[in-house]
């Protein structure tokens, strides 16, 4: 990296720390509310730029211009499900979560099924969450590895402590915030990026077939389909928005249910535009290197579009597509930080040991933070070598939400008329037993992924259905005594 390509990273990372210095010290408290949801006091368009942040990671980097670079266009049928999906979060989930003023969403589900259905919850979203946030660790260090000369391993643990800071000091409020300005400083770089791409490959012709978008064919070995978006991603969606606290947990910083629907909803269509983006720019790739053969271009088609970044980007702009890979990789990582520890502390700490001063609890937040950081190194580190880094990414998720949406769904149809009843029992059995189908189908082939959260919910419901949910039901002061 040249004089200015330096330069830009720091001013970048230099806004960065204003930001988060700004907005930890700049609160009305430091308690330990207003570090999980931000005293839901951030406007709905600052929500949807950061749940932007969270969702598009360094895979979206890394992987969706990998994608198009080895053929076709159709991963953007996703952005239908993706629609379809939220609208049932922003219409039932988010209204819910807000009526109960949770600040974990998993305190919902204590209401519905008491405490042992919840922590079982609770495990599973945080197992789950660590696989996925430490994948994208891992392929956002790809890209950091090549600009900076630095081992992956190291550029692991750089961007790890870098996120870990930010969390500790400033909560949910730090992390939104300085979200808003990694999304800008991503779409510029992503922009500036197709527009050398354009200049490069101008005259050149696209292959026929290498822009196809919708595959209408019913197969479900087939992970991007037009029947696997409408119906499997649209599911996943609900699952992803609706019940994991990552993605959750900044829906919950808005000032209410009616903002945080607009900001969630919003988000899917804004999806559209920014995956077309990478997409194209993963085609233009595929066009510049026929055009511009060379040797030293790497094999794994998830590396090109790093390789174009440090080898043929003016300085500074080189730069500053560098400060945007790092933009979504610290997005999505502290994202995922503040959910995990957030959840860890309201759901399982606070339960186990109760009244203790505020300070405390934020003590063990900043602490759990920096565990979870630890965990999600690990994961970077061991995930590194696969080559499939976006279908890695978003499959390993699938295996878990089916399971929990299946739960959290009866959770919303019957909280309020039937309280914690009598199958509370039935769903803390039927979550691990959804998993585990889930888990036997992929092993044994055949069946592609956008599809194993309709497999989980389904299973899961079933078998709380032959539990006896229709029972009669108790109110939770019965479970208590009983």
């Amino acid at each position: 990296m040249r004089l200015l390509d330096l330069l830009v990273l720091g001013l970048y990372f230099a806004a960065l720390a204003g930001i988060g210095w700004w907005v930890g010290h700049g609160g009305k408290d430091d308690s330990e509310r207003d570090l999980l949801v931000g005293d839901r006091q951030i406007p709905w368009w600052a929500v949807l730029l950061s749940v932007l942040g969270s969702e598009i990671s360094a895979l979206t980097f890394v992987g969706v211009p990998a994608f198009a670079y080895s053929g076709n266009w159709t991963y953007l049928q996703v952005t239908l499900g993706a629609i379809g999906g939220r609208y049932l979060v922003g219409r039932f989930f988010v209204p819910a979560f807000y009526r109960h003023n949770v600040v974990s969403i998993y305190e919902f589900l204590l209401r519905r099924y008491g405490p042992w259905t919840r922590n079982v919850a609770v495990l599973v979203f945080l197992f789950a969450r660590v696989l996925m946030s430490g994948v994208r660790l891992g392929a956002g260090a790809l890209i950091v590895h090549l600009a900076l000369g630095l081992p992956v391993n190291t550029a692991i643990f750089l961007v790890a402590v870098i996120g870990v800071i930010f969390c500790a000091v400033g909560g949910v409020k730090a992390v939104v915030w300085t979200e808003v300005l990694q999304v800008s400083v991503m779409l510029v770089g992503a922009l500036s990026a197709l527009l050398v791409l354009w200049t490069g490959t101008r005259g050149a012709i696209i292959p026929p077939g290498s822009l196809q978008v919708i595959d209408p064919v019913w197969d479900a070995s087939k992970e991007f389909t037009l029947w696997a978006a409408l119906i499997g991603t649209t599911l996943t969606n609900a699952a992803i928005f609706g019940t994991d606290y990552d993605m959750v947990q900044r829906m919950l910083t808005a000032k209410n249910s009616q903002q945080s629907g607009r900001a969630v909803i919003g988000s899917a269509l804004a999806e559209i535009p920014i995956i077309s983006l990478f997409l194209g720019i993963g085609t233009l790739l595929r066009l510049f290197y026929q055009l511009h053969p060379d040797p030293h271009l790497p094999e794994s088609a998830k590396q090109v579009f790093g390789y174009f970044i440090v080898t043929q980007l003016p300085a500074g702009l080189c730069g500053l597509l560098i400060a945007a890979v790092i933009s979504v990789l610290l997005s999505s990582y502290e994202s995922a930080l503040a959910s995990l520890a957030g959840s860890f502390v309201v759901d399982l700490y606070r339960p186990l040991v109760p009244e203790r001063e505020p300070a405390h609890y934020l003590w063990v937040t900043r602490m759990a933070t920096i565990g979870f950081a630890t965990l999600l190194m690990i994961v970077a580190i061991v995930s590194g070598g696969v080559e499939e880094i976006l279908k890695l990414g978003l499959e390993i998720g699938t295996y878990f939400y089916g399971a929990l949406l299946a739960v959290f769904g009866l959770a919303l149809m019957r909280s309020e008329a039937r309280p914690a009843g009598p199958d509370r029992w039935t769903a803390l059995v039927a979550m691990p037993v959804a998993i585990a189908v889930v888990l036997g189908v992929k092993v044994h082939g055949g069946l592609a992924f956008p599809w194993y959260v309709s497999l989980g919910a389904v299973t899961a419901r079933l078998l709380i259905w032959l539990g006896g949910n229709s029972g009669p039901s108790r109110r939770p002061e019965d479970d208590e005594r009983n």
